[in-house]
């Protein structure tokens, strides 16, 4: 099975595309491996909406596939008019701004779901977003990893509320503790965490590499994120590791439930579940349990794929 990822050169978008391209090949490997599984990344980066639209790969010098998967909206057209050239399977890892009848499958987090949309025919809801995270127990689990966002559409920053709730993570830890900021978070937090916190090990996002927060995840015992980071929640619930939720103030057109964005009612769809435990259901007994399961969402697509599209796998 050979796989195109058309990308946008977005860094989230390509975690979800090439972590389902990952656990497509995986699967394909056990089922039939008498034959070559590999995928490969097409950029349409400095594409005109009209070449994209036009496209058909004759600047390749790929092996021929058999699905195309893309996602960002600036993939769309691209991945459409290449699977239709090429003759294969076409799938999007987003709701895509174009009608669903288009692609052969869209796999898309649930909170995106409109009402009465359900799983089947050209849609596969799943948990959150797909990502590249996986669970390695044969890690040593040492730390306990913080991952802090910013201010954003949905949500203030508010430093102190922030700071009092690692304070007294800090005082209940029984591990070390390392934290990374992220391009959103004020310049002026780190010196402030350190200051307050003086046992977390900071590494601000600007001394990290592509690889810094996945190394870390595969050994964390636990994980803290901010309230504003949802795509992280799902890569750390995709490690393995117990999750805790950093809160933080919605801005006010967004409290007591009002106009909460698709990805906000994800969020809360999982702490109601108990897949993550808010700071304030914690500090109640100061534990995060284990999960009962692994949020494995590109495997199960992979799966799901397979099964629903076996000429994948002549």
């Amino acid at each position: 099975m050979i796989i195109y990822i058309v990308s946008d050169g977005k860094r989230g978008h390509l975690s979800q595309t090439e972590g389902l391209a990952q656990a497509l090949t995986d699967c394909a490997r056990r089922r039939r491996p008498d034959l070559e599984h590999s995928y490969y990344e097409v950029s349409v980066v400095d594409k005109t909406w009209l070449s994209k639209l036009l496209y058909k790969g004759r600047d390749l010098d790929l092996p021929r596939p058999n699905l195309i998967l893309c996602a960002g909206h600036g993939t769309h057209l691209a991945a459409l008019s290449l699977a239709r050239h090429l003759r294969c399977l076409c799938m999007v890892c987003m709701r895509p701004s174009l009608p669903l009848r288009l692609f052969d499958l869209c796999i898309m987090p649930r909170h995106d779901l409109r009402p009465g949309e359900t799983s089947g025919g050209r849609i596969l809801p799943t948990v959150g977003s797909i990502n590249m995270i996986k669970p390695h127990p044969e890690v040593p689990k040492r730390e306990q990893l913080i991952l802090i966002g910013g201010p954003s559409k949905e949500f203030d920053w508010d430093t102190e509320t922030v700071l009092n709730q690692l304070s007294t993570i800090t005082r209940h830890s029984s591990c070390p503790m390392v934290l990374t900021t992220s391009r959103r978070t004020p310049k002026d937090f780190v010196q402030d965490v350190t200051s307050t916190c003086p046992s977390i090990r900071v590494e601000p996002v600007e001394t990290t590499g592509p690889t810094w927060v996945a190394d870390h995840l595969a050994c964390a015992k636990e994980v803290w994120v901010t309230q504003d980071s949802v795509s992280m929640v799902y890569e750390a619930l995709s490690s393995g590791a117990p999750v805790g939720i950093i809160e933080m103030p919605r801005k006010k057109v967004y409290r007591k439930g009002k106009k909460l964005s698709r990805v906000s009612r994800g969020l809360d769809m999982i702490i109601s579940d108990g897949c993550v435990r808010s700071f304030t259901e914690w500090a109640k007994d100061r534990t995060l349990p284990q999960p009962d399961t692994v949020l494995d969402e590109a495997h199960r697509a992979a799966e799901y794929i397979l099964d629903r599209f076996p000429k994948l796998l002549p």
